[in-house]
């Protein structure tokens, strides 16, 4: 068979890929290799729970913004049912316990009240991350070419040029003296993988808006049921989707313009346009068959910083969380206000003193548990390093070390929990590297620091005419947001390509 593009993965960008060159007439497939789609956002039973192996919520998804927009445009949003948040979560610090919502006016407010010393950087830190919002906004929504937007952006959008240049530490310290109130402002780090010493303004901006200062969203019945509408609408447009079918090479006519793709089980399937959402190290220096282009990406991907990896930890409760105290679906657990020590509490395998994302998805969604009983994901960053090269006894020994400290720390906040535990499954960095094919684990693909970050990040392009790269490792970078950003943005560059 002949397409007009191959898609390899389907997670969210690629989906997202597909289905937009679906829209425009295109014929598409996509080739999977797990037997279902999300990649690592995807959702799984055990004993009656259904867990998220890694969602919460996705920002954008609410009613008028842009991701919501695309799907209700592209009929999708006739498939699913959408649980709008009334809440981010609650934040825990030693000397601080609060809700935050998805307003950024309250939150100012809150902010005051609990810091008054600093209400002038409070306001001006806001007025900054407004300005970034509106400068980015009309970035995005210009028709102008990119390298003309770029070149006027000193002047129509300088506030892109300051944050693309500063961390989120730099960012918050240029308003704000007082150091626990910096640490509150940047606690959305976490789902960026990086200490906001390490991370880009650019991207933390991004992110923070989305998740503090929007309106958020979750799907009834799990994320799950997202990528399958996605999937039925696609093959109802006349394309293709296959589970269980991984890809081994890109074909190329001698590295200059792509020919096609060619599965395990040696089927050469032939498109004029190929979008990789496989992690780009693999996409670019190893499934490709010209060796000078492979092993011109291998030095060139080889220096770029890797994202960390994560633990996650997976509760069956036989009662409602909320009758151990979790008012709120989700926590923000931070032991110290120096995210750094945080940060390298969980490099160093320290799982008693980590910083935990604990979510209760079952009171978002009563479905997701049996009647009576709740779903709890837990997380916190982690190195694949601590887990490489353990025996198999080893590995299951530090696997139930990392889950007892953690559960201790837990216990602080949801006093009883580990003796409801009906069920419990726990994924470590190795389990993201063998399920996702993740190198090294790496959660968030290339690490969101200033050099990797904004017009810096790997573009979606790439040196083979008709071969394009999509997903957390391009821009704009990780979480199902940018995931969708960044397979629009290669579908597009694909149509353009088509048209020639």
């Amino acid at each position: 068979m002949y397409y007009d593009a191959i898609i390899i993965g389907a997670g969210m960008a690629g989906l997202t890929s597909a289905i937009k060159l679906t829209s425009e007439g295109k014929k598409v497939i996509v080739l999977e290799k797990q037997p279902v789609p999300g990649g690592v956002a995807t959702s799984f039973k055990r004993k009656g729970f259904k867990f998220e192996s890694s969602l919460h919520f996705v920002d954008a998804l609410a009613p008028g913004e842009e991701v919501r927009d695309f799907l209700d445009e592209q009929g999708v949003s006739r498939k699913v049912e959408y649980l709008e948040l009334k809440e981010f979560g609650r934040v825990i610090y030693p000397e601080h316990d609060f809700t935050v919502g998805n307003d950024f006016e309250a939150l100012k407010a809150r902010l005051k009240k609990d810091f008054p010393h600093e209400t002038k950087g409070i306001e001006a830190v806001f007025s900054d991350i407004a300005r970034f919002s509106g400068d980015f906004d009309r970035f995005m929504d210009s028709k102008f070419p990119l390298w003309l937007k770029l070149m006027l952006s000193p002047i129509f959008y300088s506030s892109i040029i300051i944050t693309s240049c500063l961390t989120a530490e730099q960012l918050i310290a240029k308003r704000i003296k007082d150091k626990k109130l910096a640490a509150i402002l940047g606690t959305i780090w976490g789902f960026m993988g990086l200490p906001p010493k390490e991370l880009s303004a650019f991207y933390f901006l991004i992110v923070l808006r989305g998740c503090w200062g929007r309106k958020t969203a979750y799907i009834k019945g799990g994320f799950n049921r997202l990528f399958e509408a996605i999937v039925d609408k696609i093959r109802e447009r006349g394309s293709e989707v296959r589970f269980n079918t991984r890809v081994t090479q890109i074909t190329t006519d001698n590295g200059e313009r792509v020919k096609g793709v060619i599965t395990e089980n040696g089927e050469e399937i032939r498109g004029r346009a190929v979008i990789s959402n496989a992690n780009c190290i693999d996409t670019l220096s190893k499934l490709i068959d010209s060796p000078v282009l492979r092993d011109y990406y291998a030095g060139k991907l080889g220096p770029m910083q890797k994202s960390v990896s994560a633990f996650t930890i997976y509760l069956g409760l036989d009662v409602p969380a909320k009758a151990l105290g979790m008012e709120n679906s989700l926590l923000s657990i931070n032991p110290t206000y120096d995210h750094s020590e945080n940060y390298n509490n969980s490099l160093s395998s320290n799982y008693g003193l980590v910083s935990l994302a604990v979510v209760d998805h079952s009171q978002l969604d009563s479905g997701l548990a049996p009647q009576g009983k709740s779903t709890i994901c837990i997380m916190t960053l982690d190195n694949y390093a601590n887990w490489s090269g353990l025996s198999a006894q080893d590995y299951e020994q530090k696997k139930k070390e990392a889950c007892d400290a953690i559960l201790t720390q837990l216990e602080t906040y949801l006093p009883g929990i580990t003796k409801h535990i009906e069920v419990m499954e726990a994924a470590t960095p190795k389990t993201m590297a063998r399920y996702a094919t993740l190198p090294e684990g790496a959660v968030y693909g290339l690490a969101q620091t200033v050099e990797q970050s904004g017009v810096n990040r790997l573009s979606q392009n790439t040196r083979v005419k008709g071969l394009f790269i999509c997903g957390a490792w391009t821009q704009p970078g990780c979480g199902i947001h940018g995931c969708f950003v960044s397979g629009i943005d290669a579908a597009d560059m694909a149509l353009k390509q088509l048209k020639k």
